[in-house]
């Protein structure tokens, strides 16, 4: 019981220091190279296939991660064995990010406890990983070149 207190306690206080760190300066995007490409995301490590996938496909920094005014675009896409697929076409070229969680319940977020922590699987492009809250735009940065074809995987846990 002592131990569980304890716990509580910690993941408050994280939550809360969390809450009260200032976030970055916003720096205006610079100028992407001209060009596009095409961007195959593999999501794997569903445990179920209860409801859908959903991806997030971010240019910058703005709304990272989980803005919808700032996505340049969204994938809904059906779960089997485990796995989901999301294609994107005519990707402009330069940096971009990607999230991607496991909407078990289709209810079109990413659902949380009372503490924030979230209750439904997520990852991140390059294996991006935060202890407290979503991993920066640069730390789930990945570019993509001009008439590039990438495939990238994306475990969430």
């Amino acid at each position: 019981m002592r131990q569980r207190f304890h716990l509580l306690v910690v993941a408050l206080l994280a939550t809360a220091l969390g809450a009260c760190a200032t976030a970055p300066p916003m720096v205006a995007p610079g100028p992407r190279p001209p060009g596009t490409g095409r961007l195959e995301v593999t999501a794997t490590g569903f445990e179920t296939e209860e409801g859908e996938a959903r991806f997030a496909l971010f240019l910058d920094a703005r709304g990272w991660p989980d803005e919808e005014e700032t996505v340049f675009a969204t994938g809904l896409v059906p779960i089997s064995h485990g796995r989901a697929v999301a294609t994107f076409e005519d990707v402009p070229a330069g940096p971009f990010a990607v999230s991607v969680f496991h909407d078990k319940n289709e209810n079109a977020k990413l659902d949380a406890d009372f503490l924030g922590i979230p209750s439904e699987d997520y990852g991140f492009s390059a294996d991006a990983r935060d202890r407290f809250g979503p991993p920066s735009f640069d730390e789930a940065r990945l570019d993509l070149a001009a008439g590039e074809s990438k495939q990238i995987t994306i475990r969430v846990k």
